[in-house]
């Protein structure tokens, strides 16, 4: 089965309600790198692992009313759940709403976005 982006679903942890009504979204997770001195790699650098973090960013269409709303959001912590389409592992975190943006231009349909920064760890969930 292809993922397409209708299939990535961010949902609120507690009651599965659709996040923004989000039209894309992206999922980042990041590893830091802890430099490592090896005696057998001479020159080269050499890395381990570090410590993860996770972000999601969410695009939705603005609604009328709504911008008000949605900028106070900001700083909120919330509960996520992100589904892989009806038969994917479906993942849990929770996350502060690090920013919001709205652009509304002449002529277009206004668009916003979230970006969550996760708080602890994404793991999955039965």
């Amino acid at each position: 089965m292809i993922l397409h982006g209708k299939d990535l679903k961010i949902t609120k942890s507690d009651d599965s309600t659709l996040v923004a009504l989000a039209r894309s979204c992206d999922i980042n997770v990041d590893c830091d790198e802890i430099e490592v001195s090896s005696a057998t790699t001479g020159k080269w650098r050499d890395f381990i692992s570090g410590r993860l973090s996770w972000s999601i960013t969410v695009n939705y269409l603005v609604t009328a009313g709504g911008v008000a709303s949605d900028v106070l959001k900001v700083g909120t912590t919330v509960g996520i759940k992100v589904a892989d389409g009806s038969t994917g592992t479906p993942m849990t975190g929770t996350a502060i709403i690090k920013s919001c943006k709205v652009t509304a231009t002449k002529g277009s349909l206004s668009q916003g976005s979230f970006q969550f920064t996760g708080k602890g760890a994404l793991t999955t969930s039965s």
